[in-house]
């Protein structure tokens, strides 16, 4: 990706920084309403919209879509090398330093580990399509790296608008098999497949419209220690994320694997309406790693569990009533109850890793996530296979919350202290 001449650039240019030109500022409403943060929950939103169209699908064909997107998120994530989070934390300069050739070799080889991980998740599940799986990882794997340097020049409401606008093909394309009476996991899957390519295209668009606004990027500086370098920090970083990953999202393989279609559908939808109370999460995470200031900022997570708690708590209000309108899925409140104090704390738990990264580097929020994982596998394995998705939301919520009191117990130690902290 010819990012660099991009990123860089925009260190020195607040016009490419900026979501809209200098000398014209929108109304206070319009602003409000386009904020980051409130892109991001629509995006979500109508992520969320999609998984309760889903819910029409019987429960074992949602479970064969469940699958599908989670052999491939899962897929992304363990074969990405984690590039999009490992981007937005290098010091402004780097992509120039590095040059294009040095970005397209790593980009080109996490898409090829990525869709071997997908594939092999995929058989691991037992249930799911191979070719969906490998495709919607590459596809998503594009999409993460590529919004990672719009991003780190602050293109956020950008990104964003693009996660929302794929959300909303997304629901469109459900609504149309729906109505159409093709109520096959397998095609839903395939639309899935094709938005996530959709919005992989376009993010790329937009990234290559804006380096040819920054001209041809000067030559790379990096010496053969720094690529070495680069290489042992994208390990170190990526061990804890791949070690993260896989404690968010292979309890659902192992649901797949021992429960089966049916419950992994119905788990499947109560782990995704939990997911909104993480939106402002997610957000705080991405400002703290592209922030070039320092790493001697405010404390967010204190705001961010705030605003998780009532959107959790009506997470689990829609799951009731979408199970008392659809039988099949009546089980999901529960399972969402169970999940929701794991979701206040993976809320906490990514602002304090995000922080933890900026002041005390990979290595801290490698240990912390290899120390989740070690209790959260042996949990999985321990439970899942004899009391089912219930026991996997258990396991959950008590990995997550390892997963935050270690962030948290590691971050008292880091330097400077902690601001406002909870």
């Amino acid at each position: 990706m010819t990012g660099g001449s991009l990123v860089d650039a925009a260190q020195e240019s607040p016009d490419l920084g900026a979501d809209r030109p200098p000398g014209r500022r929108a109304p206070d409403l319009v602003r409000l309403l386009l904020a980051p943060e409130r892109l991001y929950i629509a995006a979500l939103g109508l992520t969320g919209l999609a998984a309760v169209v889903s819910v029409t699908l019987p429960a074992a064909e949602r479970g064969e879509l469940s699958a599908n997107m989670v052999s491939a998120t899962l897929g992304a994530a363990v074969g990405g090398l984690s590039l999009d989070t490992f981007l937005l934390s290098r010091p402004a300069g780097w992509i120039f330093s590095r040059g294009r050739t040095w970005i397209l070799g790593i980009l080109g080889i996490s898409i090829l580990l990525s869709g071997v991980a997908a594939a092999l998740l995929t058989t691991a599940a037992g249930i799911g399509s191979h070719l969906i799986g490998v495709g919607s990882a590459a596809g998503l794997t594009v999409f993460n790296t590529v919004s990672s340097i719009a991003l780190r020049q602050g293109r956020f409401r950008l990104v964003y608008a693009m996660r929302a606008v794929s959300g909303a093909v997304l629901v469109g394309g459900y609504v149309a098999l729906y109505a159409a009476g093709h109520l096959d996991g397998g095609l839903w899957s395939e639309v899935w497949l094709a938005v996530q390519w959709l919005s992989a295209l376009a993010v790329c668009g937009l990234v290559l419209g804006l380096v040819r606004r920054v001209g041809a990027p000067p030559a790379p500086t990096a010496t053969r220690s720094d690529y070495r370098a680069d290489m042992l920090a994208v390990g170190s970083l990526h061990i804890g994320i791949f070690a993260q990953m896989m404690t968010l999202r292979f309890n659902q393989i192992l649901v797949a694997r021992f429960v089966g279609a049916g419950p992994l559908g119905v788990y499947a939808l109560a782990v995704a309406a939990l997911e909104f109370a993480q939106a402002g999460a997610v957000v705080a995470a991405q400002r703290i790693l592209a922030d070039r200031k320092g790493s001697d900022g405010r404390d967010p997570t204190r705001a961010v569990v705030k605003a998780a708690l009532p959107i959790a708590v009506a997470a689990v209000v829609g799951l009731a009533v979408l199970g008392f309108l659809q039988p099949e899925y009546r089980h999901a409140w529960i399972l969402g109850l169970v999940l929701l104090p794991g979701s206040l704390a993976t809320a906490a738990g990514k602002s304090w890793s995000a922080l933890l990264l900026k002041r005390r580097g990979e290595k801290a929020t490698t240990v912390v996530a290899i120390i989740t994982l070690v209790v959260a596998i042996p949990a999985y394995f321990g439970i899942i296979p004899w009391a089912g998705a219930i026991g996997a939301a258990v396991a959950s919520s008590l990995a997550y919350a390892v997963h935050a009191f270690a962030s948290r117990a590691s971050l008292r130690r880091a330097q400077p202290p902690d601001h406002g902290t909870v």
